[in-house]
């Protein structure tokens, strides 16, 4: 019956892949694997999704989140198998499950090693462990009342939830990229940037005559459109120093600007600059608006 079971499981993951199109190696991350999930482990841990979030050590990193069916009340290690292009199973590994609230979000990492080698046209995880069990009270309750499902009726549901943490990841993916922002950057680097002030700066005795120790630092912001606008003093110098400083700011111009989300934004940066006794600048991104 377990084999049965097991083998049921496999032929549901090959329609599973065969509709999402997937496809191994990633080409670039995250990418959501496939996957399908024994009654037992669902019973307690009811995985929405697995993600593929980079390589490591060999092998491949995988998020593994849901939300738990039941308690369980310490760490398990739980049988993960990976499937081949013929549909064949190998064990990936035993991987420690965590200990999970019911109605509580979980979501932890493992590291597959496939030994020496990718599998040719690996179609996704089975995970299945003969060793756990549904409390017998819950088999009971359900043989009872007839909630038991079908073989048929199995396969429906646990295609809707696949179905589901495909779509969660979706989701996932597209807030994470909505959040993702990227510095505004001047044209040839910071270096080059560096190397603009020094070269521009105008000769330090303004600094000597007037005792103009210290560092001057200037805001402004760096607009979608790669402008210097609404330069203005965070901390003062001295007079003559701290006009230099401005001046020098309001040259740069042709930045790239900063993006959010894919999109370039208005970005807020500092520059730090010391003219006397030596020149010393510093950039720094303070963030988006």
């Amino acid at each position: 019956m377990k084999k049965i079971l097991f083998l049921f499981l496999l032929s549901l993951l090959t329609m599973t892949v065969a509709a999402q199109k997937f496809s191994w190696p990633p080409k670039s991350y995250p990418l959501s694997v496939p996957f399908i999930v024994s009654d037992e482990v669902k019973y307690y841990w009811g995985v929405d999704a697995i993600v593929c979030v980079g390589s490591e050590n060999g092998g491949y990193k995988f998020l593994v989140m849901g939300r738990a069916n039941h308690d369980f009340t310490s760490s398990r290690t739980i049988n993960m198998y990976y499937i081949d292009a013929d549909n064949k199973p190998s064990i990936a590994g035993a991987y420690y499950f965590p200990k999970v609230k019911a109605g509580h979000e979980f979501r932890f990492e493992i590291v597959s090693a496939f030994p020496g080698y990718t599998p040719v046209g690996f179609k996704g995880f089975c995970i299945y462990d003969e060793r756990l069990r549904i409390p017998e009270e819950d088999t009971e309750a359900g043989a009872k009342i007839g909630s038991r499902t079908s073989d048929v009726d199995a396969a429906y549901h646990d295609s809707v939830r696949i179905a589901d943490s495909i779509a969660t990841v979706a989701a996932i993916e597209a807030e994470r990229a909505a959040r993702v922002v990227t510095a505004p950057k001047y044209p040839g680097g910071t270096q080059a940037l560096y190397s603009f002030l020094r070269k521009n700066m105008r000769k330090p005795q303004i600094a000597i005559e007037t005792a103009g120790y210290g560092t001057t630092t200037v805001q402004f912001i760096v607009t979608r459109n790669g402008e210097v606008v609404g330069a203005d003093y965070k901390r003062r110098c001295n007079e003559r120093v701290d006009k230099e400083v401005l001046r020098l700011v309001n040259m740069l111009s042709g930045w790239t600007p900063a993006t959010k989300g894919g999109k370039p934004c208005d970005a807020v940066v500092q520059i730090s600059m010391s003219i006397f006794p030596s020149f010393n600048a510093s950039a720094q991104f303070v963030g988006v608006r």
